[in-house]
């Protein structure tokens, strides 16, 4: 299984990312450089950037496109013999992603910022089997993601600091029509780093984390690194997410690497549309806290480009491969990478082809 070729992928944070260019990915992830100075650090304290670091975003707007695939739902037993197979085949999956970074303390002896995010993820599905509650919430709902999260940069010297985060997230196919929320999925994580110099950042860390989909923590290990010609550098946070820059200049650049991405969505009307579309499957209809479990890697090229002043452009192209996306019942709880303990309803889907494009508002 895909599950099992990636498995060496899977020791790092969902709700972090540090990628220092512009995510167009999910986000279901944090970035520790999206931070800004109202003025230069003062001799006394190290500040959050290397030289050369891609551009930080203020406000984004992003299209993901994954072009078409498979979704495999396995034999569900219910306990008294009935089986449930079925698949469904998905021409188009459509991202629409909405970022805001927001500094709220700019010191140089501390920063504070809030990112917002809004997620939505639709399924263009050519044909599947209606008798799947899952399939049909995939095929006719919006899976959406709604984060506030909190990032503070605390510089204790000129050559240590602290990094940490905390974030809260509305996942799921909420509506109009389907008001109920689940409680917030939390995510945190905590760093401690050094910063011997102007082109050097790195740290050791932990974090709360949703990176495979289901609750998890997990070390975090912080990278950053410009080399001496300044053209070429490494932002990472390994292993869940890294990356190779190329500086063409100040207005162009392009960066190769993967993102390990992953969170949880609550499905609180799995068990009216049970009822509806399954009614021999008493035990889908009875299921409590039901929720999704999504991950999986994006590993392609990023390329970027200043088109007017401080907005820029953003295209990536890659190869998404799926990790998981299953179902679990019972809420939130603790499930590690790697756990092979059966889910409640099992998913495979395959790996397509993405494209992304995104305009933003940079720092400057």
């Amino acid at each position: 299984m895909t599950k099992k070729y990636i498995i060496s992928f899977s020791l790092l944070l969902a709700s972090i990312s540090v990628k220092a260019q512009t995510d167009t990915s999910n986000s279901d992830d944090f970035d520790f450089s999206d931070f800004e100075l109202a003025a230069p650090a003062e001799k006394a304290f190290c500040n959050n950037k290397v030289l050369g670091q891609s551009p930080t975003s203020l406000i984004g707007l992003y299209y993901n496109l994954q072009g078409g695939h498979q979704l495999n739902s396995y034999a569900f037993d219910d306990g008294n013999g009935n089986k449930l197979n079925s698949s469904s085949d998905i021409g188009a999956a459509h991202e629409v992603s909405l970022m805001g970074n927001f500094p709220l303390l700019s010191r140089n002896n501390i920063l504070i910022n809030l990112n917002a995010i809004y997620q939505e993820q639709r399924y263009s599905v050519d044909n599947s089997t209606t008798n799947n509650p899952f399939n049909s919430i995939i095929e006719n709902e919006v899976l959406r993601r709604s984060a506030l999260i909190f990032t503070v940069f605390k510089p204790l010297n000129d050559r240590t600091f602290l990094l940490g985060q905390i974030g809260a997230e509305l996942n799921g196919n909420y509506n109009a029509d389907n008001r109920e929320l689940a409680a917030p999925f939390i995510p945190a994580a905590l760093i401690y780093g050094w910063k011997p110099s102007d082109r050097l950042m790195y740290g050791f860390g932990v974090s709360r984390t949703y990176l495979g989909g289901a609750l998890n923590y997990l070390p975090v290990v912080y990278y950053y690194h410009t080399f001496s010609n300044e053209k070429w550098g490494v932002e990472a946070l390994l292993p869940a997410r890294a990356m190779i820059r190329y500086r063409f200049n100040s207005e162009k650049l392009l960066s190769f690497g993967y993102n390990f991405m992953g969170a949880s969505y609550a499905l609180t009307n799995f068990g009216s549309i049970s009822q509806d579309v399954a009614p021999n499957y008493n035990s889908l209809a009875q299921a409590q806290d039901v929720q999704l479990r999504r991950s999986g890697i994006r590993a392609g090229f990023n390329y970027q480009q200043a088109l007017s002043g401080f907005i820029w452009l953003s295209v990536e192209a890659g190869y998404r491969i799926n990790y998981s996306y299953n179902v679990d019942e019972g809420g939130d709880f603790l499930r590690l990478l790697g756990d092979d303990t059966p889910f409640f309803m099992e998913n495979e889907f395959t790996n397509p082809l993405y494209f992304t494009i995104g305009l933003s508002y940079v720092s400057p």
